[in-house]
């Protein structure tokens, strides 16, 4: 049992748990209940500071079945009004996140609506980076337990710690593997595409001694055949080819196999081509590209062998468009998924129903309003369609640490789609505050992607202008005092003056 040799065995026994090889949670477990006996209380917390170094988050708990009946669990007090900066015991809860204070480098005795906790800080190369927090004392802390925590209070804060520390370097190795699992699959992505097809038109010039060549490949909405890779053709003949089956520069046979026939001689004569060989890319009657090599100093006869390996190598660019489509396929319905999911997260609640498609909607207008591209407006309104879709991940065990990191477990959830970095980003930062004080990351001004500002002022104008069993909506007036109250604090300027300059527009 831990500490149960007394203290002198307290640093072998944490570093024995802290080294195990028990899930993260366990380990916690062992060492906040090892605590909380040591100490005869009935309750004790965790918290580690954020990424921002400004709070305290809750990270694990105990409690004796006595205590666990008089506080709430913290899943459920995740009601907290949005911007509170310290959030506080809620119906006898212990609090979700602290702010941290200077007060917090020493042990102190802390008030709670359950009584009295004693508050010690957690250290590493004397820099605070948490407090276990025990109690409650309902006439103050024993002087004994002071002692025992002031002794046990180094060898404490190095098993916590490298405990919390060993967890996010496994958090760390399993993003990357997923992230190396899932790039092994990317094969068929536009990028790989290019290079790809590069590296197999620099391979049959360099086999066939050709001087020239060029890979078109068809637009996979459009079907218009636009040239990815060349090498050593001129400017006018990229500029200037018709590739079109109808009325094209080559005859297109209706299956693959063999070369394709001279169309445009006309037009490959004022080119200065001298000889010109073409395979097409067939799938199911249906062009897919063009793979040509092509002569313009001297005409070199183009031999059955150099025929075969260009139909070898257009097989192979079949094989690749096909998985890029397939690509795009897969990503516009995992899109469609995620945008389900969020819509059923709306479903949960009445006063949230269609609360993503509100937020993207008002999203879009000050985007437009700001003279944003019809591209970044596009990208601010997909982020608008899922950005809370990382809340759909709390489960009863985590719910207070998802919570707080639901805008990177719902960029995770797309990171790896090959879509605009910008709705990635939107997603990620639309809790975070131009001055700093957002989450998860404490990002400020410009360190916040536009679209995450942007999405940050549409979701706050959309949940208060939405009534709910708790609070009315904001009148008009209240609603421009508040916005032009927060402009530059948690909403950037620009996106403020565009909104406010909408909002008059609309009235």
């Amino acid at each position: 049992m831990l500490f149960g040799r007394g203290l002198a065995g307290i640093w072998d026994e944490l570093m024995e748990v802290a080294g195990s090889s028990r899930p993260y949670k366990e380990k916690l477990q062992a060492i906040l209940e090892a605590v909380r006996r040591l100490t005869g209380t009935e309750a004790c917390y965790l918290y580690f500071l954020d990424t921002t170094g400004r709070r305290f988050m809750l990270e694990h708990l105990v409690v004796t079945e006595v205590e666990e009946k008089r506080i709430a669990r913290p899943e459920d007090v995740l009601g907290v009004p949005a911007g509170t900066e310290d959030v506080r015991s809620v119906l006898g809860a212990p609090p979700l996140s602290l702010v941290r204070s200077p007060a917090d480098e020493e042990a102190r005795p802390v008030t709670t609506e359950t009584g009295a906790f004693y508050s010690v800080p957690l250290k590493q190369e004397g820099q605070l980076k948490g407090l276990i927090q025990m109690g409650p004392f309902l006439k103050g802390v024993p002087g004994g337990v002071r002692k025992r925590m002031a002794q046990i209070a180094h060898p404490l804060s190095l098993a916590l710690l490298q405990v919390k520390r060993e967890e996010e370097l496994r958090e760390r190795a399993r993003a990357i593997e997923a992230r190396t699992r899932i790039g092994r699959r990317m094969l068929g992505s536009t990028l790989e595409l290019d290079r790809f097809v590069s590296l197999l038109l620099d391979l049959s010039l360099k086999a066939t001694k050709t001087e020239a060549g060029f890979v078109a490949v068809a637009d996979p909405q459009t079907r218009e055949l636009t040239i990815r890779a060349a090498v050593n053709i001129p400017k006018e003949f990229l500029e200037s080819v018709n590739l079109s089956p109808e009325d094209g520069l080559f005859e297109w046979p209706t299956e693959m196999g063999g070369a394709m026939f001279l169309r445009d001689l006309e037009f490959a004569q004022r080119m200065g081509v001298k000889s010109i060989l073409a395979v097409p890319l067939m799938e199911d009657e249906e062009p897919l590209g063009v793979f040509a090599l092509v002569n313009f100093g001297k005409s070199r006869p183009f031999t059955d062998y150099t025929v075969k390996l260009l139909s070898t190598f257009a097989e192979q660019i079949k094989l690749v468009v096909h998985n890029v489509r397939l690509f795009g396929l897969f990503t516009a319905r995992y899109l469609d998924t995620v945008k389900a999911l969020a819509k059923a997260l709306d479903a949960r609640h009445p006063s949230t129903v269609s609360h993503h498609e509100r937020v993207a909607e008002v999203a879009v207008k000050i985007a437009r309003r700001m003279g944003l591209s019809e591209e970044e407006v596009e990208a601010i309104r997909t982020a608008g369609l899922i950005h809370d879709v990382g809340m759909c991940g709390i489960v009863e065990e985590e719910g207070v640490r998802v919570d707080y990191e639901h805008p990177l477990i719902g960029a995770s959830l797309i990171e790896m789609l090959p879509i605009s970095p910008e709705v990635v980003q939107a997603v990620a930062t639309h809790h975070e505050w131009f001055d700093g004080w957002g989450y998860p990351r404490g990002l400020k001004g410009e360190e916040i992607s536009l679209g995450g500002r942007i999405l940050a002022l549409a979701e706050y104008f959309v949940e208060v202008t939405t009534p709910d069993e708790v609070r009315p909506a904001l009148s008009t007036e209240k609603l421009i005092e508040e916005v032009k109250r927060r402009r530059g604090s948690q909403f950037d300027p620009q996106v403020v003056d565009a909104f406010l300059s909408e909002f008059a527009n609309q009235e």
